[in-house]
């Protein structure tokens, strides 16, 4: 019976480098990696860096920003086809607003997220102001009550100071989000903005 090699000495050729290493016979050889590899992974060092950088800098640019608008929208109105359209008025509002059952305290949630979205840079992340006035305190300017934040978000105010939404949000997006702004009503966070306009009556009876 002809004698079997290991597998260290069989197929072995002197001039390749060994690194010593032995694992069940088999010896691991020093060889270099082949040179597209080598360049593959130069190339990958350097396009990952910029690819983030232009990537996050320009969302626009490959189109990501708008995927997720659209994927968000039609969620959001998947989400609406349950909730049926909502009527603009003060009982709605004060559905949200005060008091809210576990279910109607989600789509508020909802719109606090509307908010974060597009009102936050000005009116601040917890409605404090910024540039825009303070909506925590009892202080309200072109609002006389809960209807009056419907109307200021739809038609804007103060010369475009504050956009016009109606055009931009749909209809139960601008309700809930006026619930939102109606229910940070009476939390007085410190703000940096001195008090703004007239202190009006609650917005619902029971408060």
């Amino acid at each position: 019976m002809p004698e079997t090699k290991p597998e260290s000495e069989a197929g072995h050729i002197p001039d390749d480098p060994l690194t010593g290493h032995n694992y069940d016979g088999i010896q691991e050889y020093d060889n270099p990696t082949p040179g597209w590899w080598t360049w593959l992974f130069v190339a990958s060092i350097f396009f990952a860096p910029l690819y983030l950088i232009v990537a996050a800098g320009v969302p626009t640019l490959f189109g990501y920003e708008e995927s997720y608008e659209a994927a968000q929208t039609a969620a959001l109105m998947e989400q609406f086809a349950t909730l049926g359209e909502l009527s603009p008025d003060e009982a709605t509002l004060a559905r949200f607003a005060h008091n809210p059952t576990p279910d109607d305290a989600k789509w508020l949630g909802a719109g606090q997220s509307i908010y974060v979205a597009n009102c936050a840079a000005c009116h601040g992340g917890n409605g404090a102001g910024v540039s825009g006035p303070n909506l925590t305190d009892d202080h309200y300017l072109n609002i006389k009550d809960a209807l009056g934040i419907i109307n200021v978000i739809n038609k804007g105010a103060n010369n475009g100071a504050m956009p016009a939404w109606e055009n931009k949000l749909q209809p139960n997006e601008i309700v809930l989000v006026s619930a939102y702004v109606a229910s940070l009503r009476g939390q007085n966070l410190p703000s940096p903005r001195v008090p703004e306009g007239e202190v009006i009556p609650p917005f619902f009876s029971e408060q």
